[in-house]
């Protein structure tokens, strides 16, 4: 009886673990299936007009087998709406797939959940558009098309398009290594690293840097990064895909027996490894030129995506160098035209890009080529070109240039444009003689034209603030001779806050030229005198910081356990032990250099100051040369340096020369003071004559 109650037991146990096996094995199944997230842009306003229109640009990766593309839309529509009378329609690419009317509702949120259409979809960027008819007067009153401020439709922050997706298989190829550890996907999966040995020296985290920063180009997310890391830590090593880089002798022993030690005396391999489910690529040479090298070759996208073999070996003399950035040039608003359709308003925006350490200067305009139907309203219908969401110029349609016609709007001098902007082309297309009825046709049209350019002239921002970061530290999209000082026992902290710093910097950074170099704590002035420089550490771990202490803004006590108080804030003994700052210095080395120093009494400080150098968003908020920040997030920032003091330090004749003010003033007091010197002399003179003259008498 015992038997047979056991094997009522085990038959139980063995039917209820079936369905439970199945179904890991089905969620490990379904773990290969990913999603991936874009939001919409500039959700933060109501988009105002009887005729509304909202863009997301998301993009389809090559590597993608795309299951399932969703939209999530969270709006709201004036509460004045006429339902019977208004529509939202949605369409990708160009082409209109689903409309539907607004409900009569009061509340603050309306929800739509809306599957794309796949065939509607190409691999690369997507443009999906939302367009609004807001109709908020009665039927009888419909005749007229004039808009009020009670015609809008707000599109809310979370609004976005979710996609769906398996990864197709890496090949064993760097091409292709280069599409997945660069991709949008696994930099915010968290699934890449940059690895070096758990005591690296300068010439590894060089050429580490140097690769790292191709990548941080590539990665488009605010805040996204890629980190750097040793061998020692088991999780980043353990990622699906991973760099490398090492002198050969200090590579681990796995990754030596697959790499040629012949090959690595005089040059750099660069060797892709699959190991398991692991992709690694292994970035080695025993030559410290070599290895820099092959650091820069990774850097360089068109270079990495032309490689068709596991393997790439590196010479001294192997080009690597990426296209420089134009500067001050004519830059093409489309490569192929543009059009748009629909009667009201539409509009066209083109993202731009600028060198971070510089701003538009005056005398840069835009200049339009375009045409447009003719069967418009042409008293009423308009083009206007906008920076950033500012009007700087606006012209009539005409009937008799609408096959070709063109303008040329200058940018005004007031107009403060740096890094990335937007120029937006709108076009208000009214139609004559039908103003009550909504767009149902392909007309009304607006074409731009390839001719269409910006002619743009640019000026230096030499001002040391954060506002102004990255500048000194980039010049023309090139790293501007960094120096960089860590401390001399690297904890993950610390490693966390180089990747913080160089994520970052390498965003901005446009090609692969720049230099950046490593020091031992123990470099000396001479040794750091041309360089702009990054230090980070506290007093206790880094010497260089410990020498610098009279030159910080926030300075340590004597013996270096936290910071004081000065001008600014008053500090207690205990708090100053736990916060991190950031401080923007010229350099003590070299008056025309700068220093950004990242400091705290404990590695956990730094690198609570580091994160606020990982993003634009977090720099942004930081508009003086020093900020603090403690344990509970709390940022404080600051500015220290006079106005006269900003920037570069200049001698009294250097500022004379840039000022043509300053100079002007001076050349008129130098002429007032000659006058007066020679009216006095003229003076003296004839009185001595009639003096002369009354002697002689």
């Amino acid at each position: 009886m015992k038997q047979w109650i056991k094997m009522g037991l085990i038959l139980a146990f063995l039917s209820m673990s079936v369905p439970m096996l199945a179904h890991a094995e089905g969620e490990e199944a379904a773990a290969d299936k990913e999603t991936f997230i874009t939001n919409f842009q500039s959700t933060k306003s109501s988009l105002v007009g009887s005729a509304p229109t909202s863009n997301l640009y998301f993009k389809l990766l090559d590597y993608w087998d795309v299951d399932q593309v969703t939209l999530n839309l969270d709006y709201n529509v004036s509460q004045l709406t006429k339902n019977e009378a208004s529509s939202i329609t949605i369409s990708v690419n160009g082409t209109k797939f689903y409309s539907f009317r607004p409900t009569e509702s009061t509340q603050e949120r309306q929800s739509l959940t809306l599957e794309i259409p796949k065939d509607l979809l190409r691999k690369g960027e997507n443009e999906l558009k939302v367009e609004g008819i807001i109709v908020t007067k009665e039927t009888q009153d419909v005749c007229s098309v004039t808009q009020s401020a009670a015609d809008w439709l707000h599109i809310y922050n979370g609004s976005n398009v979710g996609v769906a997706y398996t990864k197709q298989p890496m090949s064993t190829t760097i091409q292709q290594f280069n599409s997945y550890f660069g991709g949008m996907d696994t930099t915010i999966q968290k699934k890449v690293a940059v690895l070096v040995p758990d005591k690296a020296n300068e010439t590894e985290l060089q050429s580490a840097v140097y690769a790292l920063s191709g990548y941080a180009k590539k990665n488009e997310t605010d805040g996204a990064t890629i980190p750097v890391s040793t061998f020692s830590d088991t999780s980043s090593m353990g990622l699906p895909y991973t760099i490398v880089v090492a002198e050969y002798k200090n590579l681990p022993t796995e990754y030596q027996s697959k790499i040629d030690a012949e090959k690595v005396e005089k040059d750099a391999v660069i060797q892709l490894l699959k190991i398991e489910n692991k992709a690694v690529l292994i970035v080695t040479s025993n030559d410290p030129k070599a290895l820099i090298k092959a650091g820069r070759f990774v850097a360089n996208d068109e270079l990495m995506s032309q490689i068709s073999s596991d393997q790439k070996v590196v010479t001294t003399t192997t080009e690597t160098a990426s296209q420089p950035l134009k500067i001050n040039d004519e830059l093409a608003l489309t490569k192929t035209g543009d059009e748009v359709r629909g009667a009201g308003h539409q509009e066209k925006k083109y993202f731009m890009s600028l060198p971070a350490n510089r701003s538009i200067a005056e005398n840069s305009e835009v200049n339009l080529a375009f045409r447009y139907a003719k069967n418009l309203d042409f008293d009423r219908s308009l083009v206007t070109v906008s920076i950033n969401d500012i009007p700087i110029g606006s012209k009539k349609l005409n009937k008799e240039y609408a096959d070709s016609d063109t303008v040329s709007f200058k940018m005004p001098a007031d107009l403060s444009v740096v890094g990335n902007y937007t120029v937006t082309v709108s076009f208000d297309l009214e139609m004559k003689s039908v103003p009550c009825v909504a767009d149902s046709s392909q007309t009304p049209w607006a074409y731009i034209a390839p001719e269409s350019t910006l002619l743009i002239n640019t000026q230096d921002r030499t001002d040391l603030l954060f506002q102004n970061y990255p500048f000194p530290f980039l010049q023309d999209g090139s790293y501007n001779q960094i120096g960089i000082v860590l401390p001399d026992k690297m904890d993950q902290n610390y490693y966390q806050s180089l990747t913080n710093v160089i994520n970052l910097l390498g965003k901005y950074a446009e090609d692969n030229t720049g230099i950046v170099k490593f020091f031992p704590t123990t470099a000396t002035k001479a040794d750091l005198k041309n360089y702009n420089l990054i230090l980070m550490g506290s007093p206790k771990d880094n010497p260089v910081i410990k020498s610098l202490n009279k030159e910080l803004y926030f300075q340590y006590d004597k013996a270096g356990n936290g910071f004081v108080s000065n001008e600014k804030l008053s500090i207690e003994s205990d708090y100053g032990k736990q916060i991190g700052t950031g401080q923007l210095i010229h350099s003590p080395y070299n008056e025309g250099s700068g220093a950004l120093i990242l400091t705290g009494a404990t590695s956990e400080s730094v690198y609570l100051a580091s994160k606020e150098m990982a993003s634009q968003t977090s720099v942004s908020k930081h508009s003086g040369d020093a900020f603090v920040i403690d344990k509970d997030k709390n940022s404080y920032a600051y500015r220290f340096k006079k106005s006269e003091d900003i920037g570069e330090k200049k001698t009294f004749v250097e500022k004379v020369q840039k000022n043509s003010t300053i100079t002007i003033y001076l050349l008129a007091v130098t002429l007032v003071g000659i006058s007066v010197i020679v009216g006095l002399f003229l003076a003296f003179r004839k009185n001595r004559k009639i003096k002369g003259d009354y002697d002689e008498k």
